[in-house]
């Protein structure tokens, strides 16, 4: 019979590792580096075929008691299988080989891996049962319990999983890597009425004698483990049908209303998706499900959970949708479900599709214009996100690190840009390709690339090397003149970015007054500089640089005023009209200011309405302030937004105040719109607008907007006099989302001055205790405001570094960048040439005891191999 380890504690830490550890604590060591060695996909000594988990789930005691039977096959000879397994506590462990019985088997547990010590070796091709008995109980990942709580009284009984990107691991056994994939099935028992979500089908839903009820889903395609997912809560549920599988929508009780407000479009999405990749949505169902303090989206098999804050009511309608995040998860299913990365290096394989697919949506369900502006601010991110590490990026220390504009935006921009060479036809063939040779099989960027040269014949090393394997974008500046002696447009196209040059395509058109037909020319940059001269019939009145958007980089542009005219005024692309009014906002006169009021008044869409209200706002004259109080009766909501955020640099102007206090007076259809005016009111104020602002505190509106606007305001220009009421609206009980707006009021009123130390303390205690158990809102808005006081938030840290290993993953990011800022800001980190000193003698003596330690090692080595000889 085989011995039973079983929990055993965390090896010792060497004394040498001790001594370290110790004067860390007193010494601020440098900022660690966010690179590693490279990663590479897992080893992989078996092959999990299937995951079965029983579980009995316990929403008050937060727990969860399972039993794990685990199907595995070797692929070499193995002795020891190693599971990921955090802070388990492993009951018992038992293996069955072969249809025989199940025996005990030896393992080790140390807190993060599960060991099974086999008593045989299990030779290559050999298949392997284990059924693992554990239970996990509130664990600090992978499985969030919710429940009403002194910190959260409005909390719900409710748990839900988030595996992305190595959480699953804290309550599920398994080998926590992309590159891993297995069919799964659930089996858990609640107590009703809470419902059970989870992959796949539902096979069976059983009412227990006890009063609770046991769901068994099956999932029986293979996927990998951090899309494994379990929700049980108390739900709604509405559901449709598309080609004859169930789409649910869950949602709590009091969002019932709201279902159609951000799922109308799901099943037209499905249709979509299906008909452009030409492969049909792969699997049983679809799940959506909104839990409390969910973050995001998250693209479980067949079941996504998304956050409460994507469903809102018809008056939030307005102006806000959901469809960009629902069809982005709902991309994820063939991009990330189907198709998996292999390496977390890879994920923009995954994000990058799920994002470029939202944006594809809204152009076949919105149009072309709406299409162009998606695109064109996911180029700001791509452009930021991407500038000093490459898409393809193996030396990160933490696979959360990968998850950023590189990924998502920027790997959009890829797919955008190789659909724009190929042509629609030739793309859609590629994808279609790409999607059936790999579905249930992971992926690496080659494959991508393989599947476009196989399909196409083209070479796609150059394109990939520089927009996936080199960091940043090219930074072009095109100069064009007019040649009248000659008939020539002369084109003077630079890149100045300071690294190489890259290589793309770049397509100019020229537009004549008279009905002739734009001429269009297209060139190969290759070089850091390059002139072109383009014959034309006569001069044009439009100069249209990359019309279609098809490279992303940043483009300046030298030509003359009445082709920048031309340009606001009758492009067809709505962001080259944007960035018109762009140009001429950068250098505010007169003759620019008229122009852009004579155009906000006749632009037809939305997102030129905005960039034309910005741009006025650089000007401080009367004719911008007149055209901006005209705009205030623009009809689309999110224009008209702007142009009131526009109005609230007017400093002493009467005129905008009174317009701005008549509008927080009266309301406006939209939340936002409202929200932005009292803003933007307190901003312009002669007076002290507090008593006004505190009256505003009783307006309600779909999640808390127009008070969390009132709140910030009141830290913005109430002064220390409404520092009892900000810290009042801190406290539980209050909505989550006026807890986080009176947080970021707190801290706007700390950066004032005009607090006491006394009160200065009392303030910065109330904040960092906003990040204990709380919502991922509440925790990102104290995080931002301790990361803005700097040292005086030290104190925090112990709780900030905690986030930072368990927290959800933006709020994992978030909390990182707070404690290095505040790290950073320190006295003490102010301080090098100290620092460096100890750092060194620290080096010397932990290489003292290094010596020793090998010394005495190779002693004990040479007595043992003298013993055995004797």
């Amino acid at each position: 019979m085989c011995s039973r380890r079983g929990n055993m504690p965390p090896r010792s830490v060497p004394p040498f590792r001790v001594a370290l550890l110790a004067v860390s604590l007193l010494v601020p060591l440098p900022a660690r580096s966010d690179e590693s060695a490279p990663h590479f996909a897992a080893d992989r000594p078996v092959d999990m075929k299937h995951i079965r988990l029983d579980m009995r789930i316990d929403l008050k005691a937060k727990s969860a008691q399972s039993r794990a039977t685990l199907d595995m096959a070797a692929l070499r000879d193995v002795r020891h299988i190693a599971l990921d397994a955090v802070d388990f506590k492993v009951q018992s462990v038992r293996i069955q080989q072969q249809g025989g019985e199940a025996i005990p088997c030896d393992f080790d547990h140390d807190g993060e891996k599960l060991v099974l010590n086999l008593p045989e070796p299990l030779p290559a091709g050999a298949e392997l049962t284990a059924l693992i008995d554990y239970a996990v109980t509130d664990p600090d990942a992978g499985l969030h319990f919710f429940a009403p709580s002194d910190d959260e009284p409005d909390a719900p009984y409710v748990v839900w999983s988030q595996g992305q990107a190595i959480t699953n691991r804290y309550w599920v056994p398994c080998f926590d890597h992309p590159n891993e994939m297995q069919t799964t099935e659930i089996i858990a028992t609640a107590d009703a009425p809470n419902i059970v979500i989870s992959n796949g089908r539902l096979v069976s839903k059983k009412p227990n004698p006890d009063g609770t009820t046991t769901y068994h889903w099956s999932q029986e395609q293979p996927h990998v483990v951090y899309l494994m997912t379990l929700v049980v809560g108390q739900f709604v549920s509405q559901t449709e049908h598309w080609r004859g599988r169930p789409v649910t929508y869950h949602v709590p009780e009091v969002h019932k209303d709201k279902i159609k407000n951000s799922f109308a479009s799901t099943t037209r999405m499905m249709e979509f998706f299906s008909r452009k990749i030409g492969v049909e949505y792969p699997w049983d169902k679809y799940d959506q499900v909104c839990c409390y303090n969910f973050g995001g989206g998250m693209e479980n098999t067949s079941a996504t959970t998304l956050t409460e804050g994507t469903l809102h009511d018809d008056r939030a309608h307005l102006d806000q949708d959901s469809e960009g995040l629902v069809a982005h998860e709902l991309a994820h299913q063939w991009w990330g479900d189907l198709v998996t990365c292999r390496e977390w290096a890879h994920i923009w394989l995954n994000e990058g599709f799920a994002t470029y697919f939202e944006a594809l949506w809204a152009e076949h369900s919105q149009g072309p214009d709406e299409f162009a502006v998606n695109l064109h601010r996911k180029a700001r991110g791509a452009i930021e996100g991407g500038r000093d590490k490459p898409i393809v990026w193996q030396n990160y220390t933490d696979p959360d690190q990968q998850f950023d504009g590189r990924a998502y935006p920027k790997g959009a921009w890829v797919l955008h840009m190789i659909r724009r060479r190929l042509g629609d036809d030739l793309f859609w063939k590629v994808i279609n390709t790409y999607c059936t040779r790999h579905r249930h099989q992971n992926v690496e960027t080659i494959d991508l690339r393989r599947a476009i040269e196989d399909v196409t014949g083209r070479s796609f090393g150059r394109f990939f090397h520089d927009w996936t394997e080199r960091p940043g974008a090219p930074e072009v500046t095109v100069e064009y003149k007019w040649q009248p002696d000659d008939m020539l447009a002369a084109l003077d196209v630079r890149q100045t970015q300071k690294e190489d040059a890259f290589a793309f395509p770049l397509t100019f058109e020229f537009r004549f007054e008279s009905d002739d037909l734009p001429h269009v020319f297209t060139a190969d940059i290759t070089d850091k500089r390059e002139k072109f001269y383009v014959s034309l019939k006569r001069r044009p009145s439009m100069v249209r640089v990359d019309p279609n958007q098809a490279v992303l980089m940043t483009l300046r542009e030298k030509k003359s005023r009445d082709l920048w005219i031309a340009q606001l005024e009758a492009d067809p692309n709505p962001v080259r009209r944007i960035q018109a009014a762009e140009h001429f906002g950068e250098s505010p006169d007169a003759g620019h200011t008229d122009l852009l009021a004579k155009r906000l008044a006749m632009e037809p869409f939305w997102a030129v309405q905005e960039a034309i209200a910005a741009a006025l706002g650089a000007s401080d004259s009367p004719a911008a302030r007149d055209a901006l109080l005209k705009g205030l009766t623009l009809e689309n909501p999110r224009a008209r937004r702007k142009v009131v955020e526009t109005l609230g640099g007017f400093r002493d102007e009467p005129e905008v105040e009174k317009a701005l206090f008549a509008l927080v007076r009266k309301g406006d259809p939209s939340y936002r719109v409202e929200a932005e005016a009292i803003r933007a009111w307190a901003d312009v104020c002669a007076g002290n607008p507090t008593d006004e602002l505190t009256k505003l505190l009783s307006r309600d509106s779909d999640q808390e907007i127009i008070r969390s606007a009132v709140l910030e305001s009141l830290g913005a220009h109430g002064g220390k006099a409404v520092l009892d009421t900000l810290l009042d609206w801190m406290k539980p009980g209050r909505p989550i989302a006026c807890r986080a707006a009176a947080v970021t009021a707190a801290a706007s009123l700390l950066e004032s001055g005009e607090l006491g130390d006394t009160a200065r303390e009392r303030t910065t205690d109330a904040i960092a205790a906003c990040l204990r158990k709380t919502t991922r809102r509440l925790q990102g808005a104290a995080l931002r405001a301790l990361e803005q006081l700097g040292p005086d938030a030290k104190d925090a840290l112990p709780e900030i570094d905690r986030l930072a290993r368990t927290g959800q993953l933006r709020t994992r990011a978030a909390a990182r960048r707070a404690a290095e800022t505040i790290r950073s800001a320190s006295p003490a980190a102010r301080q090098p040439d100290e620092i460096a000193k100890r750092l060194s003698k620290l080096e010397r003596e932990n290489e003292s005891l290094r010596e020793r330690i090998e010394e005495l090692e190779a002693k004990g080595k040479a007595a043992a191999g003298t013993a055995a000889a004797q």
